[in-house]
């Protein structure tokens, strides 16, 4: 083979690989590698929460209405709750909170109390925060029960797999 015909098709085979890919990205004919259930905070929130242990801790926040709590608002304190049962031994490093004392709680014993509030978080979602007080994941809340149990297992999901490569907390 002549070097120059071995040039020649050697380019095409590069050129031919970087169009096939180009058109692959571009009209989605792939599955994303994403395997986070959760929808990342496209922008940076920090909380002043008290550290409630000796140790840095994640935390589960849910920031309810600071007067009454509707029927969302139980299925956000319910799927917190179930939440943090579910983590069995990883309790130890994660704290379930409410952000606000004022609303009766009393049928979630679990779920520990905080007097803090903060404009930018909605109060249908439930946070993920990281030691550091950063807002990293949230997740939807929902009317349905059965809504509110897949959220659970996705927080579940997402948070056993960050405290298995987490070096803090």
């Amino acid at each position: 083979m002549k070097t120059k015909s071995f040039f020649t098709i050697f380019v095409g085979m590069a050129v031919a690989s970087f169009v096939l890919a180009f058109m692959v990205l571009k009209f989605g004919w792939f599955t994303p590698g994403a395997t986070a259930k959760g929808q990342f905070v496209d922008h940076e929130i920090t909380l002043g929460l008290v550290e409630l242990s000796d140790r840095p801790m994640w935390r589960l926040v849910f920031q309810p209405n600071q007067h009454d709590c509707d029927k969302k608002c139980e299925e956000q304190l319910y799927g917190l709750n179930q939440t943090y049962i579910a983590l069995g031994k990883l309790q130890k490093r994660v704290d379930a909170l409410v952000l606000n004392e004022s609303l009766d709680f009393s049928q979630y014993p679990l779920l520990k109390r905080q007097q803090v509030t903060n404009t930018e978080l909605d109060m249908d979602h439930i946070y993920l925060v990281d030691p550091y007080g950063k807002v990293i994941m949230q997740y939807a809340g929902s009317v349905l029960r059965e809504d509110t149990i897949k959220t659970s297992k996705d927080i579940l999901a997402d948070l056993k797999k960050l405290l298995n490569y987490a070096r803090v907390g």
